[in-house]
């Protein structure tokens, strides 16, 4: 998926590219690429109030042409998907000074659909499910199966480019049972030092096939109003 990199001076210019005539909200980002319409997209969301960077899926809604002589800047318009109306309304929250984002994760979650089977610990009974987002201390889980937190469960992932999957130790940090965001917040937990290094080197392919389909220089990244 097409990463899109949008980096702001402040909350303020970041409220200045919102549009919220888009059904799911979204931002105008500036750029001269013509990216077809319907395309999915990640937006990365930075300005300095926010600690932590912001990853939003959304999709291309609209292109504009760039007008030189009225100063109009040529871009797009992305509106985020309805599943991202949390983030979203966070970023938006972040931006007014409505909530000072004071924590900083230790690890950044990176978005990612990854198939995953799971089981809880002396259970055989597995259960297929994926990873909507991934870090090298944890993951969550879609599912609607919920687990008290606590319950020890073992993942099995399978990294990209590879044929062998990655037998995971967690345990059930949370839920949520929003309709439509169900899962469960998983805290990995490594047996050994092998086991830190094979998260980490997951963690690491992925980074690196976001990093081949970011799109970010010159006008493709917002910076400015």
């Amino acid at each position: 998926m097409r990463i899109l990199r949008a980096r702001y001076r402040s909350g303020e210019e970041m409220l200045r590219h919102y549009q919220p005539s888009l059904p799911g909200g979204g931002i105008f980002f500036p750029t001269r690429e013509a990216i077809p319409l319907g395309e999915p997209v990640l937006v990365e969301i930075r300005f300095p109030e926010l600690c932590n960077k912001q990853l939003l899926r959304g999709f291309i809604a609209w292109r504009r042409a760039g007008k030189h002589r009225t100063k109009l800047r040529a871009g797009l318009g992305i509106e985020f998907l309805p599943a991202e109306s949390k983030r979203r309304d966070f970023c938006l929250a972040v931006a007014k000074g409505e909530i000072v984002d004071m924590i900083t994760r230790r690890h950044r979650r990176l978005p990612v659909t990854l198939s995953a089977d799971w089981r809880v610990v002396l259970d055989r009974e597995t259960h297929h499910s994926h990873i909507e987002d991934i870090g090298p201390g944890g993951a969550f889980l879609r599912t609607t199966e919920f687990l008290p937190p606590g319950t020890e469960i073992v993942l099995d992932v399978t990294p990209p480019g590879s044929l062998r999957p990655l037998e995971i130790a967690g345990r059930v940090a949370w839920t949520r049972h929003t309709e439509g965001e169900e899962g469960i917040g998983v805290e990995f937990k490594a047996r050994d030092a092998g086991g830190t290094r094979r998260l980490k080197e997951l963690v690491r392919r992925l980074e690196m096939l976001e990093a081949e389909n970011a799109l970010d220089g010159g006008d493709d990244v917002a910076e400015s109003a």
